[in-house]
């Protein structure tokens, strides 16, 4: 019965002791997974199989041919300038269809949403896919001139964007020149913009296209106009060849 008691009475002690720990160092390391380190399993591979070869199929599909590699910069380049020109063509094709009283005045592509630059020669749908890897969707939007400027506000700060259908002078990171076919953006006119869901919804802080007079969402998605509209432009012209025209532009 004693034993009983002091074994008991030591269990006690030890589980009412409370400990406190805190971690003191970690130790990481990386396993590089690869067929040295793993063999191939055959079972896997054969499911895997027919959707990789379709996958590969598709992605190769030849959409086109550029002149020149078509690369992201700023204030404007010959990426930016086609995606920004197919998109605001796209929506001025969609309301031309469905709501033929609007007609888009003008384009805007986030920069950070262009992935992947596309390589001089074959342009595929793999090209377009690492371009833009997301499901972003074409989305018109009804603006105030006021809220107009405060988006190129925000372009103006960031150096240059994409856009369509309007020309901008940047001076001190600030918005010179700002027209739209001509002329000078108003703060009490309207505007339809073009751009993407994301953009539409505040994000990349474009919290001013947040609330707008109108909004139509297209359900576009954009990659498959991407993919439609170069298709259309290399049966039409061959080779596609960007320039950039001084849509923004730097003034002293």
């Amino acid at each position: 019965m004693p034993r009983l008691f002091i074994s008991l009475s030591l269990i006690f002690i030890l589980f009412s002791c409370t400990h406190h720990l805190t971690v003191s160092q970690i130790n990481t390391k990386n396993i590089q997974v690869d067929s040295q380190t793993a063999s191939v399993d055959s079972l896997v591979q054969s499911v895997v199989k027919p959707f990789r070869d379709s996958i590969e199929t598709d992605m190769s599909k030849l959409v086109g041919y550029t002149a020149t590699s078509l690369v992201k910069g700023k204030p404007e380049s010959n990426l930016t300038n086609l995606v920004a020109d197919i998109l605001l063509e796209s929506g001025i094709d969609y309301c031309t269809k469905l709501n033929p009283t609007i007609k888009p005045d003008a384009s805007y592509v986030n920069y950070g949403g262009l992935r992947a630059s596309i390589p001089k020669g074959e342009i595929t749908v793999g090209n377009i896919f690492e371009l833009m890897p997301f499901e972003n969707e074409i989305v018109l939007i009804k603006i105030s001139g006021k809220s107009f400027f405060k988006m190129a506000e925000r372009i103006a700060a960031r150096g240059g964007e994409g856009v369509s259908g309007f020309k901008m002078g940047i001076r001190n990171e600030k918005p010179g020149t700002l027209k739209i076919g001509g002329k000078d953006v108003a703060p009490n006119a309207m505007y339809w913009l073009v751009t993407n869901d994301y953009i539409a919804n505040g994000g990349d802080q474009m919290n001013m296209l947040l609330n707008p007079v109108e909004r139509i969402d297209t359900k576009i998605k954009i990659r498959d106009i991407l993919i439609q509209a170069i298709g259309n432009r290399y049966k039409a012209d061959g080779i596609i060849e960007i320039k950039v025209d001084g849509r923004i532009y730097n003034e002293q």
